[in-house]
Formats: structure tokens, C-alpha cells, sequence
């Protein structure tokens, strides 16, 4: 278990040095200029405008991939207008400079034009699929998927799941719960979940009523953003469970034990459509109990919620 886990963690670590060198082509590209403004005004705002944005400022020609923005600076105001490849429209406005200090001016300018341009992304988010027409060629997918990361929420999905445990001692119990993940960067993740089984187990000598209840926490880390989105996390489990003993017949005596499990979680899971309002999602888990509960069965195989265990679950979310 703990060379998985070790494997697992050399994953997500792998998943951070892709995120490392893959962040500059995933940010969005912008080109300003400023006319008719001082020299020193005009870098500044280019500069704090890119910050603002989380973008790439673009000094040569741009290219269809590139978010252009002009700034025109009269004698109280600048006149901002923007062509959106992303969005495949335009939007204008109008800036009071005079307002602000002369110090002060360029950072306003710089976040005009910052709230004007995430006013256009902001329709990757809320208009995915517009029905006019673009105004000017639409950039490609790449580019507008940079562009919807830097205006969209870190999303927070809440899930249903069905579950299924097998044991140890190769009992195999059933349940559900509630989950949910807080994505802290389009590529990592905070998992946490409530789970409850319970199943009555068979044995020669009787029957064994099992009820186990158990959070979780996890680290994790997605390789894809497509259709089809797997992902990896590692984290730990712990929980409780209760064994109850029913006699077959006289010659018998049941009896009860009870007591915490907790112990480390691995987890493989896929996502299909993971952009979808709801979406479906298919689990893999393995785990140890590193403290745990066993049912002694006499002239029989114990229960044991000890040792390594699997799960499967299947469940749906909604972003």
C-alpha cells in the first residue's frame, strides 16, 4: 500500500511539473495599445492591465489568437475599444482619467481596460454557444478555453455516489453517500466525502450485521480537460463500524465488537463531460486499514475491517 501510495504521489507531482511548463501556453494572449497617452502612462497600464488579466502581453503584430485592445487617450478620457477573437465580437467604452491623480491615472486606465475585456470573456462562461453571428473570426479552441479560465469561478461540485466495498476478508458491502470537490486551479483538487455500507453477512455459524460509517479527505490532480477527464488523488479514510452476531440455532452465542478504522486511500476516477452542469462519474479506490475492527466467527472466516480493501463507486455531480 505504501508504494502505491508512493506511485501516486510521483503522479500528482509529475501533474504539478506538466501544470509548471504547460502555464504559459494556457494563459491568454492580449495586445494593447495606447494612443495618444505619455509614454510612461501607457507602459504602466499595459503592464498592470496583463497583470490584471493573467495574460501574455503581446508586443509584435497579434495574431487570430490574440485579444486586441485600443486605448485612446483625449484630453479628460481614453476610448477603449476591444476585438475579441475569443468571443468573436467587440465592445467599446469610455474612461474619465481626469478623476484620478496623475499618478494614479495609469493604474486606472489599466483596470478599465481589464474589467472591459473580462466583460467579453465573461460570455465563454454565461454564452458558450451564442446564436449571432461573430463579428470577427472566432480564435481557436485553445485559446478561448485560456480565456474562459481566467474570468470562470473555481468550481465546487457537489455528488452523489453508490458504492461498493470489498473487504479483506472478501466481504463484499454496499452503501453511498455525499461528496464533494473544491478545484483550487484547473488542474488540482480538495476531495472529501461521507460514506455509510451496511450488509448482513453469512456464516455457517450465523449471520453478522455490518454497519461501517467514514469521511475522507484527499489531494488530487486531473490530466485532461476534454470530454472524457481522469484524475488521481491520495488522501486518508477513517471511520467506524459496527458488528453485530446473530445464532443460527442454540449451539451458538452471537455477540457484538465495534470500534474506528482509519488507515490511507488511493483513487482513480473518470469524469465524462466534466464541463456539463451534471455529470457522471466512475471511481476506483484502494485502501488500508491501518487500525481497524475484526469479527471473530468461530469454526469460520472473521470479518475484517483490517487490511487492504477496494472500492467502486458510480455517482453523478453538479457543478
Amino acid at each position: 500500500m505504501a508504494r502505491v501510495v508512493g506511485v501516486a504521489l510521483v503522479m500528482i507531482a509529475a501533474g504539478a511539473d506538466v501544470d509548471a511548463d504547460a502555464a504559459p501556453r494556457e494563459k491568454p494572449r492580449v495586445s494593447i495599445a495606447v494612443v495618444g497617452c505619455d509614454d510612461a502612462l501607457a507602459g504602466e497600464a499595459q503592464r498592470i492591465a496583463a497583470i490584471e488579466l493573467r495574460a501574455v502581453l503581446v508586443e509584435g503584430p497579434p495574431d487570430v489568437a490574440t485579444t486586441q485592445i485600443t486605448a485612446t487617450c483625449e484630453a479628460t478620457s481614453a476610448n477603449l475599444r476591444v476585438l475579441d477573437p475569443t468571443t468573436g465580437k467587440s465592445v467599446e467604452r469610455s474612461v474619465a482619467l481626469s478623476q484620478a491623480a496623475p499618478a494614479a491615472r495609469a493604474r486606472l486606465l489599466a483596470l478599465a481596460i481589464a474589467e472591459l475585456v473580462a466583460a467579453s470573456w465573461s460570455e465563454l462562461e454565461n454564452n458558450p454557444q451564442p446564436k449571432a453571428p461573430p463579428s470577427v473570426a472566432l480564435a481557436p479552441v485553445a485559446a478561448r478555453e485560456a480565456a474562459r479560465e481566467v474570468i470562470a469561478p473555481l468550481p465546487i461540485e457537489i455528488g452523489a455516489v453508490a458504492d461498493a466495498h470489498l473487504l479483506a476478508s472478501r466481504d463484499l458491502i454496499f452503501g453511498g453517500g455525499a461528496r464533494s470537490e473544491i478545484w483550487v486551479s484547473p488542474r488540482f483538487f480538495l476531495r472529501f466525502d461521507a460514506l455509510a455500507h451496511y450488509a448482513e453477512l453469512a456464516r455457517a455459524a450465523g449471520s453478522i450485521a455490518l454497519t461501517m460509517t467514514s469521511l475522507s479527505g484527499a489531494l488530487g490532480a486531473s490530466f485532461a480537460a476534454g470530454w472524457l477527464r481522469p484524475s488521481v488523488s491520495v488522501g486518508a479514510r477513517a471511520g467506524y463500524a459496527w458488528m453485530s452476531g446473530v445464532a443460527a440455532g442454540a449451539a451458538t452465542t452471537g455477540s457484538s465488537q465495534q470500534g474506528a478504522w482509519v488507515g490511507p486511500e488511493l483513487a482513480v476516477e473518470l469524469s465524462a463531460w466534466p464541463h456539463a452542469r451534471v455529470h457522471p462519474m466512475l471511481s476506483l479506490a484502494v485502501g488500508a486499514h491501518i487500525v481497524g475492527v475484526r469479527g471473530t466467527v468461530n469454526a469460520g472466516r472473521d470479518v475484517t475491517a483490517t487490511g487492504v480493501w477496494t472500492g467502486l463507486a458510480l455517482g453523478a455531480a453538479v457543478r
